[in-house]
C-alpha cells in the first residue's frame, strides 16, 4: 500500500492561539499512523519555526517543530511572509529543515497530498 501524505497550512503564530499545539499533536498522530506530512507556514505561521524562542513557562514551539522536522516532516515558509516579518531570507532564522519558498511551492503541496488541512485564526 502506498504511503498517504497529509498537507497542512498553518497561518497562526505560536502562543496566541491553541493552533500550534493542536498542529503538533495532530502531526505526531499522523506520523504514528504512517502518513507523510508536508507543511506550509503562511502569514504569522512562519513564527512557529523561528529560532531562539523563550515563551517560559511554555515549551518553545520551535523545539516541537524541530522534533517534527527530525521525524521527516517537510516544512516550507512563505518568502513574502518571512520578509514582511524581518526574517533572513536565507532561512538562517529558522530551525534546520525549513525551506523559504513561495506560493508556487504551496500550490505543488496542495496538488501532491491526499488530504489537506488549514489551521488559521
Amino acid at each position: 500500500m502506498e504511503k498517504k501524505t497529509l498537507g497542512i497550512l498553518i497561518m497562526s503564530g505560536p502562543y496566541t492561539f491553541q493552533n500550534s499545539h493542536t498542529f503538533y499533536n495532530f502531526v505526531r498522530t499522523a506520523l504514528d499512523k504512517g502518513y507523510g506530512v508536508k507543511v506550509f507556514l503562511f502569514v504569522d505561521g512562519v513564527n512557529n519555526a523561528k529560532l531562539n524562542q523563550d515563551p517560559s513557562p511554555d515549551e518553545p514551539m520551535n523545539e516541537r517543530f524541530q522534533e517534527l522536522a527530525d521525524l521527516g516532516v517537510e516544512f516550507q515558509a512563505c518568502g513574502l511572509c518571512t520578509s514582511a516579518r524581518g526574517f533572513d531570507q536565507s532561512g538562517a532564522d529558522f530551525i534546520p529543515g525549513v525551506e523559504v519558498s513561495g506560493l508556487t511551492e504551496f500550490a505543488e503541496i496542495v496538488g501532491e497530498v491526499d488530504r489537506f488541512v488549514t489551521l488559521s485564526i
